[in-house]
């Protein structure tokens, strides 16, 4: 079993929908390096390091490190992706999201919030 840590890197690759070989070409590394810190604990990615795979995959490198997310640390792996990718559309495309999930949902308020 990996550490957690190595679990935050498969679930968040896996978010990305990338491949152990895509994450290591894209953040100059070998896949093995990428499974290895995923599947033995212990590992000790320098910051550098972190910083590339982080980038790959279109977070922070406090997300793949595993700093809680403020307002929302329940956050999941996959919804930090999901936020990163939405902050960085185009106002449009985030308004179709919204009437997307307005279809989706109605108006109903968000739990805790009335």
């Amino acid at each position: 079993m990996g550490s957690a840590f190595g679990e935050r890197l498969r679930s968040l690759r896996e978010a990305k929908g990338l491949t152990l070989q895509q994450v290591a070409d894209a953040a100059g590394c070998t896949k093995a390096y990428i499974w290895e810190l995923e599947k033995r604990p212990g590992q000790k990615p320098t910051a550098e390091r972190i910083q590339a795979i982080a980038k790959v995959l279109g977070v922070t490198m406090g997300d793949l490190m595993g700093e809680p997310m403020g307002e929302a640390p329940e956050a999941t792996p996959e919804d930090v992706v999901f936020f990163r990718q939405y902050v960085n559309m185009s106002e449009s495309d985030k308004e179709r999201y919204r009437a997307a999930l307005k279809i989706m949902f109605g108006d109903k308020p968000e739990e805790g919030h009335q």
